[in-house]
Order: structure tokens, then sequence, then C-alpha cells
């Protein structure tokens, strides 16, 4: 065997190892986010919580305070405790689901009108009290959980609920994808909801129309 063949073949060899690995690099702020070939992700999730999220809490801001009890300025912050995330969608959210929930709590506790309570403090009073999440809608029920909560005689103003769906729009080989984030922030006092959702759509091709549509899309 020839030197330039021995040469082309470690050169291939080389690449073809290269190629197999897997390969990352940091991505730097203000990168658009990738976009996911099979299921939603960064590109949907991200951009859904910021703005729910953000039109949810100016409009809660503009709601008066109840004044539940002489302790209850109204300089205080009003608290909320973020009691669960309902996947309803066709995909599974995976590790998705801690990053949604975090993101959303890290949204509010940047507000200076709203703070949220620690999610860990509410998963143990709601185990310390036998309480699923639906069964807060139970005045009784909610009475205990909100006192557990309340420590030091500060009440607890609103419980935050927020639901993932999807709806699926099939032609032939390709769909659509319908994606919405619903956060339901209900008044501890009345039952009385303030809902705000965010959309999103995303198309997913497997036939060469539908890719080859999309490429003149971009």
């Amino acid at each position: 065997m020839k030197l330039y063949e021995i040469i082309t073949l470690l050169l291939f060899g080389i690449l073809v190892a290269g190629c197999v690995g897997t390969q990352a690099r940091l991505m730097h702020r203000g990168e658009v986010d990738k976009v996911g070939s099979n299921r939603a992700g960064a590109e949907i999730y991200n951009p859904m919580v910021r703005d729910a999220t953000g039109r949810l809490l100016a409009r809660a801001a503009m709601e008066p305070a109840i004044q539940q009890v002489s302790y209850h300025n109204s300089s205080s912050k009003r608290k909320i405790c973020f009691i669960s995330l309902e996947n309803a969608s066709v995909e599974e959210l995976g590790d998705f689901k801690e990053h949604i929930k975090t993101a959303i709590l890290e949204r509010i506790s940047e507000s200076d009108q709203f703070e949220i309570v620690s999610d860990r403090a509410v998963t143990a009073g709601l185990r310390a009290l036998s309480l699923r999440a639906d069964d807060l809608f139970m005045q009784e029920n909610m009475r205990m959980f909100t006192s557990a909560m309340g420590r030091g005689g500060t009440p607890v103003d609103y419980l935050l609920f927020a639901k993932i769906t999807s709806g699926t729009t099939e032609s032939n080989r390709d769909m659509q994808r319908d994606y919405k984030l619903t956060l339901e922030l209900i008044d501890t006092q009345t039952f009385v909801p303030i809902i705000e959702s965010t959309p999103m759509r995303k198309e997913y091709n497997n036939s060469i129309k539908g890719k080859l549509g999309n490429w003149f899309k971009k």
C-alpha cells in the first residue's frame, strides 16, 4: 500500500471517529435556542414561561389586595404558593418539568409585588396534611393549608397551578402541534382565578414536500 493511501485511510478513520462521538460547545448569551426535531424543547417552553408568567403577574398586580386582618399591611408583598405543574400534552416533559417549574418560581421571586413560598415548604405542608392539589378547593382544607404556610401570621394570598396542553393536526406524514402553557392564580379567600395562557405552534416535517417547504420558510 502506497504512502498516500495510508494517509488517506488514517484521515478517513479520524473523520469517522469524530463523527460518531458527541461534540459539544458552550452557547453564548442571546444565541437562539435549538429547535427540537421530534418534540418541544427550549424553543417552546422558555418563551411560553416568560410570556405567561409576566402577563399573569401584571394582571394580578392590578387586583386590589384583600385586607384579611390587621397585620396584612398594603406595603407587604403578596404570597404565592406554587402547587403543581400538570402535563396534559401528548409529549413527555422529561427533565423539562422541573426546568419549567423552576423558571416560573424564579420569575415570581423577581417581582416587587409578589413573593413565592418555598417549594420545599409547600411539598412538606401538603404531605403533612395528607392533601392532594384538588383537595385544597374544600374550604376547611384550604384554611388548614394556608394556616400552615402562613408562618408568623402572614397570610397566603394565592395558589398557583400550571398546565401544559397540546393539540396535533396531521397532514399525511407532516404535522403541526399546538402547545399551550396555562397559569391559574387562585385567590385563597374567594377561589376566584386569574388565568393567563401562552400558545405556540410548531411543525414537524417527514415528507420531502414538507421538508422542502420548510426550507423555503427559513
